[in-house]
């Protein structure tokens, strides 16, 4: 992978600098500038790869969120297409996966979703997606990026009133639209393959809090939600904007929380305010409040009062998972299936799987649900929906959808709003069961720190092999270049320790993981090792 694309696209610092050379390129690699002018060479550069042989007109679908600049990107990325022989269709303003449910029901070529996910609304960036709705592999971005430094220098000069024409789409659709009736044909496959029973007992008398990130779905998801699962209230609505005080970008996946913690605490995020409201006709135990979405709706993680009712805790994407897997197990016996779990989730969540009346085979990935894609993706063509999960603990899981028009043919979509759904209906299930005995793990990220000096293999990685005492063995894993991941035991108890640098933002996280015991004092060492070695 070159040095534009991290873990999940291209993200940086929207600007509108509208210059399409070398230095667009530098600026963003160097300063996380994220700008109009490189846009514009990301479009005449995929156009390029799309058109191999130079024939041809390929079909790109574009999807954005919210952010202040993200019209003027997409303009500047529909230039690009354009003078690369492409036709664009618009999806407008939608979620990610309102952009993959496009991308299959217009049979396109490519997807491009302009966003920065959970980043804050002043970043913005791109997500690449294939025919499939697949992201981009490594080998690919490697690809777009030599020839965007190709193209950056070959002169191109355009006058404004050629910008202006073709900046425009050949073609818009209402890409929110698409998605939402997509959910509503997925609905009753969810209900089929994970619900026994009835939701109502989940919520309190009032129902379901929802904080969708002041996203796309902040217009629409309560009444959907309303309508067709339990009764809901919107609340990001009148946040300031994407991201800001709201959404599950602010949530760890093992925050925890007392009702005193609640009340007394400065959160200035809107969920906590309002559950901090509401809380003392909260005394049912696991109890669920509310559900939160990121900012472009791929990944959603609940919120549900404790076992002993003293506080709130978040329920993250391993649980979700293993509650998934439960009910399904437990309406269909003897199910058959795949499940992938990332590097940064619980130790003992593949392992239990075993405990299941099922034939699961389970898979461990690099970060980021490309990766799970990779795992999961063989043999999707069935006229039964295949069994395929593939999860991460800050709440991104993939399921299967159909494809919209291709019979017996499925795809996998990472969509918070489905991840919502089939995660209350498997609870539903299996509210008198008990989940996987989760261990302990703890992430901690130096920041900003210069990702130059971590490569996994180099002195700083020898510093912290030498903090640990013992038999410890490397794993690696496929694309996760940079990682060291070493596994050992202590006190009898399965451990990582993970090292990685961030894709996405200049920092370099830390993640430790173990089946039992606590480490809290062993994350602190190592954090204290690398931060002076890795900081600017």
């Amino acid at each position: 992978m070159g040095d534009l694309f991290g873990t999940d696209g291209i993200r940086g610092l929207a600007v509108e600098n509208v210059k399409r050379d070398s230095s667009a390129i530098t600026r963003c690699i160097d300063d996380r500038e994220f700008s109009v002018g490189l846009l514009q060479l990301v479009g005449e550069a995929l156009g390029t790869y799309l058109r191999p042989s130079g024939e041809g007109r390929p079909r790109v679908v574009i999807g954005w969120d919210q952010r202040p600049l993200n019209e003027d990107l997409v303009r500047s990325l529909t230039v690009g297409l354009h003078l690369s022989n492409c036709s664009v269709i618009w999806a407008g303003e939608c979620a990610t996966p309102g952009l993959h449910a496009t991308l299959l029901a217009e049979g396109g070529d490519t997807g491009c979703m302009v966003t920065a996910s959970h980043n804050p609304v002043s970043d913005s960036g791109i997500k690449i997606f294939d025919k499939d709705g697949y992201k981009t592999s490594p080998e690919v971005e490697s690809t777009i990026e030599a020839l965007i430094h190709q193209l950056s220098s070959e002169e191109r000069e355009l006058s404004e009133d050629e910008k202006c024409e073709l900046g425009i789409a050949d073609q818009s659709v209402d890409g929110t639209a698409i998605h939402s009736a997509a959910l509503t044909l997925r609905l009753p496959m969810l209900k089929l393959r994970y619900l026994d029973g009835l939701v109502s007992s989940l919520f309190p008398p009032e129902g379901l809090l929802l904080d969708s990130s002041k996203g796309s779905a902040t217009t629409w998801l309560a009444d959907w939600l309303s309508e067709n699962l339990v009764k809901t209230e919107e609340l990001s609505a009148g946040c300031l904007a994407l991201n800001e005080g709201c959404g599950a970008g602010e949530l760890s996946p093992t925050l925890t929380m007392t009702w005193d913690e609640l009340s007394t605490k400065e959160h200035n995020h809107v969920l906590f305010d309002e559950l901090n409201k509401r809380q003392n006709s909260y005394n049912t135990s696991e109890m669920i409040l509310a559900a939160t979405l990121d900012g472009d709706g791929d990944r959603c993680l609940l919120v549900r009062v404790n076992s002993k009712a003293t506080g709130i805790e978040v329920v993250d994407g391993d649980q979700m998972l293993d509650a998934l897997a439960m009910a399904a197990s437990e309406i269909t016996p003897q199910i058959k299936g795949m499940i992938a779990a990332s590097i940064e989730s619980d130790l003992s969540l593949l392992n239990s799987l075993q405990r299941l009346d099922a034939e699961l085979e389970a898979v461990e990935t690099a970060v980021g649900d490309r990766w799970l894609a990779v795992a999961l993706r063989d043999n999707l063509t069935s006229s039964s929906e295949p069994f395929r999960i593939g999860g991460e603990d800050s709440g991104h899981l993939l399921l299967t959808t159909p494809h919209p028009i291709q019979d017996d043919e499925w795809r996998l979509v990472g969509d918070g709003i489905a991840t919502l759904v089939a995660s209350i209906c498997a609870l539903a299930t299996c509210s008198e069961k008990q989940g996987f005995q989760f261990g302990w793990k703890s992430r901690q990220s130096i920041s900003p720190s210069v990702r130059s000096k971590w490569d996994g293999k180099n002195e700083n990685a020898e510093a912290v092999i030498a903090l640990l005492e013992g038999d410890w063995q490397r794993q690696d894993i496929d694309g996760e270049s940079n990682l060291l991941m070493m596994k050992g035991k202590i006190n009898g108890d399965k451990v990582s320790v993970a090292v990685r640098n961030s894709g996405t933002q200049a920092k370099t996280t830390v993640s430790i993981r173990s089946t039992g015991t606590h480490l809290p004092d062993l994350l602190e060492e190592v954090i204290q090792t690398l931060t002076p070695r890795l900081q600017p």
